[in-house]
């Protein structure tokens, strides 16, 4: 077992608290309002990097940095399903962690890597890398539909009706006999008027 500088140690934890603050709170509950996703991205970077820290100052393989994402895949398909863009916010979260709590790097590598996950999530979620949400952009909401009729002008005109709006793509995401219903995934674009 290798021991670890407690100066090394609090300064490593300092840095990954500020980055999952920035990430976590700063930038994706200002701009999401998803507070359970918020706390999920905080508490398991928090927890990555303590296994990560505690499993490197073991001399391990690389296995067991796999073995932790496979953990962390099985708590994804246990859970509800996530956007994609939580999804990044959420690997952002555990890949700061995983750097925090490595020993191999420097206080400042761990920060340079850090700071850069960060901003590059901070540009790519920004509303002037790709806007969205502003008036008259598209929109994407997910529909379930009574019936199992899978005929797209049929899933379009009842889309239409049901939340009047302009679908722009209707994609079936699952189909259920029992009970008999069609969910779809919508892009839509709303009337003016």
């Amino acid at each position: 077992m290798l021991r670890v500088d407690p100066i090394e140690f609090f300064a490593a934890l300092g840095v990954d608290l500020v980055v999952v603050a920035l990430l976590a709170f700063a930038l994706f509950y200002r701009r999401h309002r998803d507070r359970e996703m918020a706390v999920a991205i905080a508490a398991i970077n928090i927890t990555l990097w303590a296994l990560t820290g505690a499993l490197a100052s073991y001399t391990l393989s690389l296995g067991v940095g796999f073995a932790l994402f496979a953990v962390i895949s099985v708590i994804r398909l246990r859970s509800t399903t996530a956007s994609w863009i939580s999804m990044a916010y959420l690997l952002v979260g555990l890949g700061s962690g995983l750097i925090s709590g490595l020993t191999g790097f420097s206080l400042i590598e761990k920060i340079e890597y850090s700071a850069f996950l960060v901003f590059v999530m901070a540009i790519v979620d920004s509303k002037f890398f790709l806007p969205a949400g502003s008036k008259g952009d598209d929109q994407k909401t997910v529909v379930t539909l009574d019936g199992t009729n899978l005929d797209p002008d049929y899933l379009t005109s009842t889309v239409e009706a049901m939340l009047n709006v302009q679908p722009i793509s209707v994609k079936v995401k699952s189909v259920s006999v029992t009970p008999a219903q069609t969910k779809v995934d919508v892009i839509y674009r709303k009337r003016n008027g």
